[in-house]
């Protein structure tokens, strides 16, 4: 990847907040170019090694409700094969079960790219167990299961990957109808990740144009901001 250095931050208390950088190249080469070692130069060379040894600790966390499953299986098709889907699920079981539905799509797209992957139901007796001995108590509602909401799936996720033993955490909507933009999402989180300093760094994306469904059409809205993944 070729993209711009990091020319200047703002400071808020004891977080740095980066200017956006502009994104050259999301390939960049195999190679590192000699020139970009040169000091004076304001654009900076990030190789693939990087990227996939960032890729091979991350978690892509995708919170799903009633979505359609040829849409969900785009965006795992995006997904670079060295991260780990973890699907959060708060669909319907009934009266149709689309959450056995999403299971076993999920199930047989992982089982024919030889990828893991983790699905969950955000409801499960299991996963509310997970947070109620873990002490997250102000997560579950009067039933003792993890309250609804995206950002409770999300919370959820990072719970999962945390437990997996991952370092990077991103987030992508299950309703995105492009998987190539799922796959440079991942791989500019990545390449952030490659260039932070600090322990606790987030990344975020500022689109151009991203089209949405509205009603039953496109609707290309210009300009906004990617769903950020943290790490930790």
């Amino acid at each position: 990847m070729r993209l711009e250095l990091p020319a200047s931050a703002e400071r808020f208390g004891a977080n740095l907040f980066y200017h956006v950088q502009k994104i050259y190249e999301l390939d960049g080469g195999l190679h590192l170019d000699d020139e970009f070692s040169n000091h004076f130069h304001v654009i900076q060379q990030i190789p693939q090694e990087k990227l996939h040894e960032i890729e091979q600790d991350m978690a892509i966390i995708i919170p799903v409700k009633d979505e359609r499953l040829r849409v969900l299986e785009g965006v795992l098709s995006g997904i670079p094969h060295a991260c780990l889907p973890i699907v959060v699920s708060n669909s319907k079981s009934e009266p149709v079960d689309r959450f056995n539905m999403e299971r076993n799509m999920v199930e047989t797209f992982c089982r024919y790219a030889k990828k893991k992957h983790v699905i969950v139901h955000q409801r499960s007796l299991e996963l509310a167990q997970m947070f109620q001995e873990g002490g997250y108590l102000h997560l579950l509602d009067e039933e003792g299961l993890i309250r609804h909401g995206k950002a409770e799936g999300m919370l959820a996720g990072i719970v999962l990957a945390r437990l997996l033993g991952k370092k990077y955490i991103g987030f992508i909507d299950s309703d995105n109808y492009f998987p190539g933009s799922v796959f440079e999402y991942t791989r500019i989180f990545a390449a952030g990740f490659v260039q932070s300093k600090s322990l606790y760094s987030m990344t975020r994306i500022q689109w151009h144009s991203k089209p949405k469904i509205v009603g039953s059409e496109f609707f290309f809205a210009k300009w906004g901001f990617g769903v950020s993944p943290n790490r930790r």
